[in-house]
């Protein structure tokens, strides 16, 4: 049992390496949040010129004065939330297809999704503006649920067949021995077992579609219907002025990310763990 902590734990000069590593990272964490509470009447600062000396939420208020935000924050929630509620049952039932099922060209298949997985953003993005314009989608919510929908895919049904692989085969065939039909398998004994794989898949999904600015940038043109990240582009003649205010708006952009990471990080621990596996 000792033998086996001994294996698990970390080395000890992964601390002292990983530690000012982590320190080093937190530095642009922080000096956004600092330069977000700068008044504009004193911006002196404190702390290695990172916090400032007499912080105020006065640009948080500010940016919800001048700005519809909450419309925007509406926009952003509007489009990540069925994106991630689609690619994790999509995603969910293709990878128990292709990790259980007899599927024709399974592997012609499963190479597709790795190759769809390496395209950068920008390399589609072109084509998904011809395609929402084609189908009537441009200026309109759906078309980046679409769009992020199918983007996300191909990682999540990679990353929830692994997990799925690694449930005994012998599972599935009791299961089809029960008289349980492949519905209620997946349902009820596969999805509930991929919890950690769809964790990872939830955080994935919700930092491509809330943070993205590229698509929504050439899918979206009415200012009403612009999700939080293009704010700042948006309503820039206000923010020039207003370098607190802008710092304002990233801070608040980020803030559901990092709840919805720590909501998660045990299962996401574990579905990056067994991911390895």
């Amino acid at each position: 049992m000792k033998r086996q902590r001994d294996v698990d734990a970390a080395p000890r000069w992964a601390h002292w390496v990983l530690g000012p590593l982590a320190v080093l990272w937190m530095v642009p964490v922080v000096m956004v949040v600092g330069i977000s509470l700068l008044p504009t009447s004193n911006p002196g600062t404190t702390a290695l010129g990172l916090l400032p000396e007499e912080p105020t939420l006065r640009n948080y208020v500010t940016i919800f004065q001048t700005n519809p935000i909450g419309r925007h924050l509406l926009n952003s929630l509007l489009v990540s939330v069925p994106s991630i509620v689609l690619v994790l049952l999509l995603g969910s039932m293709t990878a128990f297809a292709l990790a259980r099922l007899r599927v024709p060209f399974k592997g012609v298949v499963f190479v597709g999704l790795i190759l769809a997985l390496v395209l950068p953003m920008a390399g589609v993005v072109t084509a998904m503006f011809k395609i929402l314009q084609g189908l009537g989608l441009y200026d309109n919510l759906l078309g980046l649920v679409l769009a992020y929908t199918a983007l996300g895919l191909p990682f999540a049904v990679i990353m929830i067949r692994t997990t799925y692989l690694a449930i005994p085969d012998e599972t599935y065939e009791a299961a089809l021995v029960d008289g349980s039909s492949t519905w209620t398998i997946f349902w009820r004994i596969y999805f509930p077992l991929g919890k950690a794989a769809a964790a990872v898949v939830v955080v994935w999904q919700l930092m491509m579609s809330w943070n993205d600015f590229l698509l929504p940038l050439v899918a979206i043109g009415d200012n009403h219907l612009k999700p939080l990240t293009l704010v700042p582009l948006a309503y820039r003649g206000i923010y020039l002025s207003q370098p607190g205010a802008l710092f304002a708006v990233l801070v608040l952009i980020s803030v559901p990310i990092v709840v919805v990471y720590l909501s998660v990080q045990r299962y996401l621990v574990n579905g990056l763990a067994g991911s390895v596996k």
